[in-house]
């Protein structure tokens, strides 16, 4: 098995697994936030620290960590995002002990209430970095931490508008390439070289119009399964996942209170399944469908990946109701999904103009 290895090795990386996660306050303790994303292999030792009827993003973590793949990494923060993650937590904390290990609860409403208890889990965050880095996290270096990755997300935002013309000037692997160089890499590495990317990309043509798709549901930690539906004769125009697109649609309002600014704008952005805002959601998909002239909708769950698999006939009815073709596939995440490759064609087929 291969282990992750992160591309920037000159400054300590906290790992982190949710996009709910506050990576400014991370980067304002003077770690760079490192994504945990897994692998796309069978799993060999997971199945002994955890039930075999977990998703291959959970399992694949664990495969890595307890082999020793993880040991760069300084600490963990888990989030409280669905019972597998939590499970993640538990083993993760009882077999690999790191230095530094957080677990963050989250509310489901959006409410001023909500708000008020996931600042409040912030705050805790906040001090458990701060009395193990020894070092406190002011106002001036949290405002600096949330401008530097505000400028993340308008550059990819940037980038990701080169897809709005017919052919996309850019494709969804590569999308997905920098979108995983940004989980392992420091946030001023990764803008300089998008900026660098953004004056070759607007000079550049590309003849290709294939119809063009929206990839939602489960998160997709291999960008290889990216490169496999482009394959199948379609461009993904957006991808609808907390490891795509989707993760940068978030925008924090400074204040003077910056903890409460982050969990305002945490908790307000687009939902996904495990917060249980299905019309919010469907809104949300189609609002980008409408924006990007999607044609159809590939609504992808990992097997066993609960809070997605629930929510997928409600969805496909209601995306129907507004016209939008949907397409269910289901995968295990590991090697090859050619299986999929007939469907996939024949959805191709069905929504070319």
């Amino acid at each position: 098995m291969e282990f992750e290895r992160s591309i920037t090795p000159e400054k300590q990386k906290m790992g982190w697994l949710c996009s709910y996660t506050p990576l400014e306050l991370i980067y304002s303790a003077g770690f760079v936030p490192y994504r945990i994303m897994g692998h796309s292999y069978p799993v060999k030792s997971a199945d002994s620290y955890i039930h075999p009827n977990y998703c291959q993003f959970v399992k694949s973590a664990i495969d890595i960590a307890v082999e020793g793949g993880y040991e760069f990494l300084e600490g963990v923060i888990f989030m409280n995002s669905c019972d597998a993650m939590r499970r993640c937590h538990d083993v993760w904390k009882k077999f690999k002990p790191q230095k530094f290990i957080s677990f963050i609860d989250i509310p489901m409403g959006d409410s001023l209430l909500g708000v008020k208890y996931l600042t409040n889990e912030f705050l805790k965050l906040k001090t458990a970095l701060e009395e193990y880095t020894k070092k406190n996290i002011n106002h001036e270096t949290l405002e600096e931490s949330i401008d530097l990755f505000t400028e993340s997300r308008s550059l990819y935002q940037q980038l990701n508008s080169l897809r709005l013309s017919n052919p996309p000037l850019v494709t969804g692997e590569e999308m997905m390439r920098l979108t995983s160089d940004f989980f392992k890499s420091s946030p001023t590495v990764w803008n300089a070289n998008i900026k660098t990317l953004l004056e070759e990309k607007e000079q550049k043509l590309t003849i290709n119009r294939k119809p063009r798709v929206l990839l939602s549901g489960s998160p997709i930690h291999d960008v290889e399964f990216i490169s496999f539906i482009e394959s199948c004769g379609m461009n993904v125009i957006y991808e609808d996942v907390c490891t795509g697109s989707k993760f940068f649609d978030i925008n924090i309002v400074k204040s003077d209170d910056l903890i409460n600014s982050l969990g305002e704008a945490y908790l307000n952005r687009p939902p996904c399944a495990r917060m249980m805002k299905i019309k919010e959601r469907v809104s949300h998909i189609y609002e980008i469908s409408q924006k990007f002239k999607i044609d159809g909708i590939i609504h992808h769950s990992l097997k066993f990946c609960d809070v997605y698999l629930y929510d997928v006939p409600i969805i496909k009815d209601m995306l129907n109701e507004k016209e939008i073709k949907v397409v269910f596939i289901e995968s295990d995440g590991i090697g090859s999904p050619n299986q999929l490759r007939t469907r996939l064609e024949a959805f191709s087929e069905m929504i070319k103009n």
